[in-house]
């Protein structure tokens, strides 16, 4: 069982480039409690000593980029320091995925895997994700995104918000949300949950569900994971069961440290999912990965429109206390390192234009 007040030093080093005012470190180690303490080489004087930074990360389980859809990450620095921040895109198979990107309307567009700027305090930013570099942008291409932020502080990094927004206006009206699953939040992981539920209507008419599964395992396997599905109907008996595809887990090295990569992540149609028809009015829907984490998103679609279904970490009945206090502290022992250890980059640019 990890402690709740976790510091993770994480070696990073950055280039001597001036960040003009943008210095999300400090010179001393900080308390970063239940989120990490990052160690980077001094950016503008890399012969000094190292300097510290606080760090906070998550994913987000579901983009969609190219043909009618668009995806944004929008985040902004809080008011009371400048904070660091990077993007790394992966397809539905965990491998990197080069985006076009843009900053806003009229910017360059920028052709990458991984985005890194600098923002002041209360500055927004917005990324727009237009579609597979190389390409016209005519297919749609899904996927991940992992976001990682540094500041000078833990309050700072507690306080950052960010929020995927995908988008196949005006083709289709809908403008949904992805809401991230934070690695690390207060001593363990609201991400490195197994069983999520949500409630919906699908009458395979006008009101369909559909939901997003990714697979969060770092134990070092190599070895996919498929993920149960279960809907139960009105009065709360079991109507019917499916499986998503198998999913690959998040890779790791040899040495236990993250390897290029990120886990798998599929969506469908509930209905694609579970064989039987599904019960009418609303039902309980409840995606299972037994010991293997994960994180679910579930939409609702009524007509014309489409929303964000509200989901939450679920229990087993069969759970004891000692049974369910073993498995948050199985979930508090699946905490990440800083994924920035695994991509050095130079010192953060300011966002660009």
């Amino acid at each position: 069982m990890v402690s709740s007040r976790i510091s993770v030093f994480v070696c990073l080093a950055l280039a001597a480039v001036s960040l003009r005012g943008q210095v999300f470190w400090t010179a001393t180690p900080q308390d970063c409690g239940a989120i990490w303490q990052v160690e980077i080489q001094n950016p503008v004087n890399p012969q000094g000593p190292d300097v510290y930074t606080c760090a906070v990360g998550g994913t987000f389980l579901w983009l969609a980029a190219g043909g009618p859809w668009g995806s944004t990450i929008r985040v902004s620095a809080p008011a009371s320091n400048p904070v660091g921040v990077q993007y790394w895109f992966y397809d539905n198979n965990g491998q990197e995925l080069s985006l076009d990107t843009t900053a806003g309307t009229g910017s360059a567009v920028t052709s990458t895997s991984d985005l890194a700027f600098a923002l002041n305090p209360n500055q927004p930013s917005q990324i727009n994700l237009l579609g597979t570099t190389g390409t016209s942008h005519s297919n749609t291409q899904t996927g991940t995104a992992y976001a990682e932020f540094y500041c000078p502080d833990e309050a700072t990094c507690e306080n950052v918000l960010p929020q995927l927004i995908y988008s196949a206006l005006p083709t289709i009206p809908w403008s949904l949300s992805v809401p991230i699953a934070w690695d690390i939040t207060y001593g363990y992981s609201l991400g490195w949950n197994t069983l999520w539920s949500a409630v919906g209507v699908d009458d395979g008419a006008s009101h369909r569900v559909s939901l997003a599964v990714y697979n969060q395992d770092q134990s070092g396997t190599t070895t996919p994971t498929s993920f149960a599905v279960r809907v139960y109907d009105s009065n709360g008996n079991l109507s019917g069961t499916g499986m998503t595809p198998p999913l690959n887990p998040i890779p790791m090295d040899n040495t236990g440290n993250f390897a290029i990569g990120d886990g798998g992540t599929w969506a469908n149609l509930l209905s694609n999912v579970i064989t039987t028809r599904l019960p009418s009015g609303p039902f309980k829907v409840v995606v299972d990965g037994g010991d293997t984490p994960c994180s679910v998103e579930v939409l609702q679609v009524n007509g014309t429109s489409a929303t964000t279904l509200q989901v939450g970490f679920d229990i087993l009945p069969d759970l004891s206390v000692a049974g369910s206090n073993a498995a948050k502290a199985r979930h508090k022992a699946r905490t990440r390192a800083a994924r920035g250890a695994r991509r050095p980059v130079g010192a953060f640019p300011p966002l660009p234009q």
